[in-house]
């Protein structure tokens, strides 16, 4: 059996794929020693992504010839391509041109009921030399629908591999078996991979029941770290194996060491690992990437997320009110500090603005200007677990608005007759209720000319993990609505693409 360590791809899902140099550097210099045999980087990413991925997403060929000469040249090295992201077989071809002569295996990320065209993408890549695998995703669907295997099987002479892939982390004892003997049975000559997920805590379990029923391959990583509750442990496994043929040496221990501390460090600050809501997601067969952003997400607590992945019956609430507002200047408060500090300020703005309507992102600052009575007609966004944090006495005297398509995450109370939709959101519906996406969909919705914020300060980039996503979430709003609406930042603010002027000139 032969070890891959995928820790810089898996990895690559809480670091955008890019990582310290001395921690690359580290890493590298450590499975070259170890008995690993093939290293996978990253992927060679189609250039047509408008979001931002690093350096270990877009591999160039002087840096895979750097990896290579470092791993040495009993390492096999490993990429992976996702063919969702890839329209033709040319695209692709030209992508891996310069990957020839370097880099040993091509790994396809493959859904398993989507493989139209899949053959004439492995045979354009089979026939420029690489080694080929095709990763099985949602390896569950494969216990009860055999179909699935024998459609993969009819390209076996395009690829060399089939790796059965735990995606949600839902396989328990003898399932991983099951699946073996299925693929088996109707090749048996058929190398297989399998890469575990550790939604359940059955990474090792499951690796272990993957090899005592002789297979070929088997995926790690250090310390887990992979997309979601991520994988199997990489020193686990080492250790595992080293009980049963004394493979390692004290040595090899003490130089896993401060590469392990490394990864445990950004461990603290990304926090993969299995916890209830993945073992909820993996227990019930969600994507790991929907718990991943409920867990990195500050709009909903840990009985939300649960309650979230575990209920089954969606929930219909009907709410046919739009707001039908036309307003000229809006201001939009937001939840940051800057709002409690610069309260009396806003006050005195307000006064001399009576007519500027406001809309409260968030319920964070609401409580302030309840206090400082203010007579500005406003509006409240409700997303996520928000009206659990509203303080009853708003119910009655104020209104609220909320998605155009609830989100079947976001908490409604049983009267809703101060509760009004939007119209449209255009936005990604990944990020479309989001309570900034919320507020600019309604500013637009109302032709506001003018749209002021206050208290979107924006996250350093080196605060815990759920600031950055936030900070990231906000921006690419941001992004979005830059040519569409005219925002004005009043108090200070990291966030891009915004104009920025002063609170107190309009008060001085």
């Amino acid at each position: 059996m032969k070890i891959l360590d995928c820790t810089l791809r898996d990895g690559g899902y809480y670091t955008n794929w890019d990582f310290d140099d001395k921690l690359v550097n580290d890493y590298l210099e450590l499975v070259k020693f170890l008995p690993i045999d093939i290293v996978e980087v990253g992927y060679r990413g189609h250039k047509n992504k408008n979001s931002y991925l690093g350096e270990f997403y877009y591999l160039t060929k002087n840096n895979l010839k750097n990896i290579k000469s470092k791993i040495g040249k009993n390492k096999k090295l490993s990429i992976m391509i996702d063919t969702k992201d890839w329209s033709n077989p040319k695209e692709l071809k030209d992508n891996l041109k310069d990957c020839k002569k370097i880099v040993d295996i091509i790994r396809f990320a493959v859904n398993p009921k989507k493989i139209n065209n899949l053959e004439k993408f492995l045979n354009e890549t089979k026939k420029m030399g690489f080694n080929i695998a095709v990763n099985l995703m949602y390896s569950h669907l494969l216990l009860k629908n055999d179909y699935l295997i024998k459609s993969i099987l009819k390209l076996k002479k395009y690829f060399n591999i089939i790796y059965i892939v735990d995606s949600y982390g839902t396989l328990i004892s003898n399932d991983v078996k099951q699946i073996i003997e299925k693929i088996r049975f109707l090749d048996p000559q058929i190398l297989i991979g399998f890469h575990a997920h550790n939604n359940l805590e059955m990474a090792l379990s499951n690796s272990i029941e993957a090899m005592d029923n002789k297979i070929d391959y088997l995926d790690s990583t250090f310390t887990g770290m992979g997309r979601g509750a991520g994988n199997l442990k990489t020193e686990l496994l080492l250790t595992f194996l080293n009980l049963k043929k004394k493979s390692l040496k004290i040595k090899n221990f003490r130089n896993i060491g401060p590469v392990v501390d490394q990864f445990e460090k950004m461990k603290l600050k990304e926090k993969w690992g299995t916890s209830l809501p993945y073992m909820i997601s993996g227990s019930t067969q969600s994507p790991q990437s929907e718990a991943m952003q409920l867990i990195k997400s500050k709009r909903y607590n840990m009985t939300d997320i649960i309650t979230y992945l575990s209920k089954k019956d969606k929930i219909s609430f009907k709410i046919k009110k739009n707001l039908n507002l036309k307003k000229k200047s809006i201001l939009i408060v937001g939840g940051g500090s800057s709002v409690e500090k610069k309260i009396d300020y806003i006050y005195e703005y307000l006064l001399r603005n009576p007519n500027i309507f406001i809309i409260f992102s968030s319920s964070r600052n609401l409580g302030l200007f309840n206090k400082i009575k203010i007579k500005n007609k406003s509006i409240i966004c409700i997303t996520g677990n928000e009206i659990t944090k509203i303080n009853k006495s708003f119910f009655k005297k104020s209104k609220f608005i909320i998605n155009k398509n609830i989100d079947d995450k976001t908490i409604l109370p049983e009267k809703l007759n101060n509760f009004f939709k939007l119209k449209k959101n255009e936005i990604d519906k990944k990020i479309n209720n989001s309570p900034l996406a919320l507020s600019l969909a309604a500013a637009q919705e109302m032709n506001a000319k003018y749209i002021y914020l206050i208290g979107f300060d924006g996250f350093e980039k080196t605060n815990k993990i759920n600031d950055y996503s936030l900070f990231n979430e906000n921006q690419s709003i941001i992004n979005f609505y830059k040519s569409k609406l005219n925002m004005i930042s009043l108090t200070d603010t990291i966030y891009e693409n915004l104009k920025k002027s002063s609170l107190f000139k309009f008060i001085s």
